[in-house]
């Protein structure tokens, strides 16, 4: 039940947002037609559109907290929506290099270590048991990812021979 809440709360975060970014643009073109001179009244309009698209995403990242894939793709997002977060870099396992960072982790030097027990750096409480399972998870999940770039590509490629 605190699932469908935190889904339906961010579902109306989003549409509330959603025709703001044209009632945002329709407000900077009108006073730039207006008078394209007054800079202080064009500044304030700019600062205006910035404040709105922080407070929207200050609102999902609380929202984030209780329903984070969310966050990342909504479902109730376009399939064209979701696309273009894809290819922006918004995927499953960008949730897991979060946790990494969050850990303090960094992967490169020292990660033989982490994955044998030794624990060095600001972990946390995650044991490398775990870590080695978030490791696992990260590796099984970019396959995936992987084969699905191939697959869309193909599509692509395929689209435009046609």
């Amino acid at each position: 039940m605190a699932k469908q809440i935190n889904h339906q709360q961010s579902q109306c975060c989003y549409e509330n947002r959603a025709g703001q970014p044209g009632l945002d643009l329709d407000e900077l073109l009108q006073a730039l037609n207006t008078d394209p001179t007054d800079h202080d009244y064009l500044q304030l309009i700019t600062k205006k559109t910035v404040n709105d698209f922080e407070n929207y995403h200050t609102a999902r990242a609380k929202l984030a907290k209780n329903d984070a894939p969310s966050f990342l793709a909504a479902s109730w997002g376009t399939t064209f929506e979701n696309s273009f977060l894809w290819i922006g870099g918004c995927r499953p396992s960008l949730i897991i290099r979060l946790v990494y960072v969050l850990c303090g982790c960094r992967l490169n030097p020292h990660w033989a270590e982490f994955l044998e027990g030794v624990r060095k750096g600001n972990l946390g409480d995650i044991s490398s048991t775990q870590l080695k399972g978030i490791d696992e998870l990260q590796a099984k999940t970019l396959k995936e990812e992987d084969k699905l770039t191939s697959s869309l590509a193909s599509i692509q490629a395929y689209n435009t021979t046609q």
